[in-house]
């Protein structure tokens, strides 16, 4: 049980974060990528996409990070920097600065991890070589994992958001605490939640971030240290099929369809702003082989250009797509 004990003073300082978290992204989806999800899930797409797509690149890297932060167990607060980062660099590089006497108490407080791994044992004493890997790592699983579905993950945060900042707005910040998600209960001045260990956190007048998480799934998380700035983790329940876009499925329009055919009339209307393969497969739910086989195609056809910015190809809409876009209403 997960009990957060708030002072009159912490209900003014409740803090959202606006936007996506990336280092507890990255751990929480890490969990998604190596469970078992039932055909309605919302992580089985992604999973199934990840390990499909990236599966080469993707996954040394998975398997070191998931012997580092495994799931239903401990894994080390240094690796979610407090407070919270929106920014992926930063975050790592908050990660790579971390004492090294914290690094060695909460790696041996992961149950001993470091015994039993070179390069764990090598984060744990805060060797410069292994410390490198790790940051290589995460920076490689976000771009791999997460950065391809990023504008789709966003728009269902900034959904919730809106909808608790109104819910706030209209009711009071007791109406916004007792209905953040299932399993969180808000009985003044506790705040409970079904946890996997027995956590009190006495906020004691620092207040208290929110995050809500889209990998989240199930009970909510927070830092093992209560003396590290308070944290609440917390689900949002996305749809099972957020990775297909509405605007972009349901915009394409038959007549363009029936002439240039379904998956490129999708790839048309998803490159209204400029877009790597891998985000343009993420955008419009086709695999990688199929978006850059339809991207030639449409190459070929003078609709697309595609345009090489360092490791990557940037494929954006010719004046002649454009018009067969705006032709097509």
């Amino acid at each position: 049980m997960l009990r957060i004990v708030f002072t009159p003073e912490d209900m003014a300082r409740i803090r959202v974060a606006e936007d996506p978290d990336p280092m507890w992204e990255i751990v929480l989806s890490l969990h998604q990528m190596g469970a078992r999800h039932s055909r309605a899930s919302p992580y089985r797409e992604w999973a199934g996409w990840v390990r499909t797509v990236a599966r080469g690149r993707l996954a040394p890297v998975v398997a070191g990070l998931y012997e580092l932060a495994p799931p239903q167990r401990y894994f080390p607060d240094f690796l979610t920097p407090a407070p919270t980062s929106t920014n992926l660099e930063a975050g790592i590089d908050e990660v790579l600065h971390v004492p090294r006497a914290r690094l060695r108490s909460e790696m041996a407080k992961a149950n001993g991890v470091s015994s039993r791994s070179s390069w764990l044992a090598g984060v744990a004493a805060g060797e410069p070589r292994q410390l490198r890997w790790l940051g290589s790592a995460l920076r490689t699983y976000h771009d791999l994992a997460l950065a391809p579905f990023h504008d789709q993950i966003a728009t269902q945060l900034d959904d919730h958001r809106r909808g608790i900042t109104r819910r706030m707005l209209s009711d009071g910040v007791h109406a916004l605490l007792g209905s953040l998600a299932r399993g969180i209960r808000w009985t003044p001045p506790v705040l409970t939640a079904d946890y996997p260990a027995d956590l009190t956190i006495d906020l004691g007048g620092r207040g208290l971030t929110l995050v809500p998480s889209f990998f989240c799934r199930g009970a909510p998380v927070t830092l093992a240290n209560v003396e590290l700035d308070p944290v609440l983790v917390y689900p949002i329940g996305p749809p099972p099929h957020w990775m297909q876009r509405t605007d972009i499925r349901d915009g394409t329009d038959r007549h363009l369809a029936a002439l240039i055919g379904g998956p490129r009339a999708t790839l048309l209307r998803a490159l209204t702003s400029p877009l790597g393969t891998t985000r343009l497969a993420a955008r419009t739910g086709l695999s990688l082989s199929s978006t850059s086989e339809h991207t030639a195609i449409l190459r070929n056809s003078g609709l697309v250009r595609s345009t090489r910015s360092g490791r990557y190809v940037v494929h954006s809409l010719t004046p002649l797509g454009q018009r067969m876009l705006a032709g097509d209403h």
